[in-house]
């Protein structure tokens, strides 16, 4: 007894096996071609990385940004600083103060080519947890308390990074 297909019957399979590949498709574009607004990566490029400088000495962070310059002495009785040395790295994009002879009061400058989101603001920094701000308006961004951080502040210029404050340990 010989088995037959029926033409309908055939042409079921074929549609059957079209929509399977419409369906692949479908789902081949939504996961590796479509990208998502929470896909975002943190930033595009990391600054700097807090981890590797914040809390270190003079000597430890010029290992990890270069040679700095002596711009001056800050004097802040509340941070409990008489004559702290301000000192400029990569000419001047990074300030540091050192603050008991840590890397206390962290700026970067020239930030203007970046968007003021939150994301990008902790992806410059190489910090890996998309923590939403304390506080946030359209000039300011501030997480109070971010793991070991006092406090870290991004300032915006017209919805781009102006430059960012991080306090190590003071407040």
């Amino acid at each position: 007894m010989e088995h037959k297909t029926t033409p309908t019957r055939s042409k079921w399979y074929k549609w059957r096996f079209i929509g399977l590949a419409i369906i692949a498709l479908a789902i081949f574009i939504k996961f590796f071609v479509m990208k998502d607004a929470e896909d975002e990566s943190l930033a595009p490029v990391v600054l700097i990385d807090l981890e590797k400088v914040a809390f270190k000495s003079e000597k430890e962070v010029e290992a990890v940004l270069g040679k700095g310059e002596l711009e001056s002495y800050w004097h802040d009785a509340k941070a409990g600083c008489d004559k702290c040395p301000k000192v400029n790295y990569r000419d001047g994009k990074v300030e540091i103060i050192y603050i008991n002879e840590i890397a206390d009061r962290i700026t970067i400058n020239g930030l203007s080519e970046f968007s003021f989101k939150s994301n990008v603001v902790l992806g410059l920094l190489n910090l890996k947890r998309d923590i939403d701000p304390t506080f946030e308006n359209d000039d300011v961004m501030r997480w109070d308390n971010y793991e070991k951080y006092t406090e870290i502040a991004a300032f915006s210029k017209k919805d781009k990074i102006d430059y960012l404050l991080i306090q190590s340990k003071s407040k």
